[in-house]
């Protein structure tokens, strides 16, 4: 680790406990499964596969750590977010399983297979713009200018140690573990995943993940001058987009990442392919990244325990089709 700026105040173990100890019986301890196939060293190479998560990603873990922080006050009041799908869909499980009202700001480029689940649970849809950042502003004007709460996907401490229960059960799991890979979007995986880690396990090595084509965090926290509106399209469609300036992510990604890969469309094909076709397991774009980052770097790090976390599986059929079987 870099350096502990800021990763004490929110990112330690114990608010990630308090928060395991919220939701347990909310989500599901998801699965971990051996990846024989990837493994050319001595190592051992491990899929935590967190697209069986409740609503299909981790995404219901930080928001269910949300929901149940609120007041009683404040849950009446509702709440409001914006997302790509996932932390929508985690959002709106969270506040039908409390009753609270939700009003969700989503792309119109929104999965199709996202938006249908969306539509079929007790809460308001808005579309937002065309971009998750044009989602974001808006979703943030309108919470403000009604009194709601705003959940952010990434910038949010409860949210962060909502994400930070997966590494609770990844450690139970696969205790030898020595490598983390991590996909990155606005670095809420990260910080929960990364900063439960480091304070139980500081030689773990992070491995923070991002498809090269939208590599916000990465551009960011390296300072590389970024236009967000020059992304290019990509599979991982869950990671891309903008982060909102000062996010209390930034220096978390900067002290936790101890190694970025960024990989290509083409690794991230090759990544879905792979565990649809070796492990019988249906990832979105996002959920490959861990799996395309080791295939690109094997020779790195075939002589340790890997753990690749396979973050989601909210994708449209027909598109996850055009993927795997061109």
């Amino acid at each position: 680790m870099k350096g502990t700026t800021a990763t004490t105040i929110f990112s330690c173990h114990d608010s990630v406990r308090q928060a395991h100890g919220c939701i347990q019986r909310h989500i599901r301890e998801t699965p971990v499964e051996r990846a024989t196939s990837l493994e050319s060293g001595e190592g051992d190479v491990w899929l935590k596969l967190e697209n069986y998560q409740v609503t299909g990603s981790f995404k219901a873990r930080g928001a269910l750590s949300r929901l149940v922080m609120l007041s009683e006050r404040d849950r009446v009041k509702g709440v409001v977010a914006a997302s790509a799908g996932n932390h929508a869909l985690g959002v709106a499980h969270a506040a039908q399983l409390y009753s609270v009202p939700a009003v969700l700001f989503v792309p119109s480029s929104i999965d199709v297979f996202r938006r249908k689940a969306l539509v079929d649970l007790p809460v308001e849809l808005r579309i937002g713009g065309d971009s998750y950042h044009a989602c974001e502003e808006n979703a943030k004007e309108f919470a403000a200018a009604r009194g709601l709460t705003y959940i952010s996907p990434y910038n949010d401490p409860v949210v962060i140690a909502g994400q930070g229960t997966l590494a609770i059960e990844l450690l139970q799991q696969v205790p030898n573990v020595e490598v983390v890979f991590v996909a990155v979007g606005g670095g809420g995986l990260l910080a929960g995943v990364g900063g439960y880690l480091k304070a139980v396990k500081p030689e773990v090595e992070v491995v923070g993940v991002a498809p090269a084509n939208s590599a916000a965090m990465f551009d960011v926290v390296t300072g590389i001058p970024t236009d967000f509106a020059s992304h290019l399209e990509t599979l991982s469609d869950s990671t891309a987009g903008s982060v909102e300036p000062q996010a209390i992510t930034i220096d978390l990604c900067k002290a936790l990442i101890d190694h970025w890969v960024l990989v290509e469309e083409k690794d991230i094909t090759a990544a879905m392919r792979y565990l649809f076709f070796e492990h019988r397991v249906i990832a979105e774009g996002a959920g490959a990244l861990g799996v395309a980052a080791y295939l690109k770097e094997n020779a790195r790090f075939k002589d340790r325990s890997c753990a690749l976390i396979v973050c989601g599986g909210n994708i449209d059929p027909r598109k996850f089709l055009t993927v795997v079987n061109p």
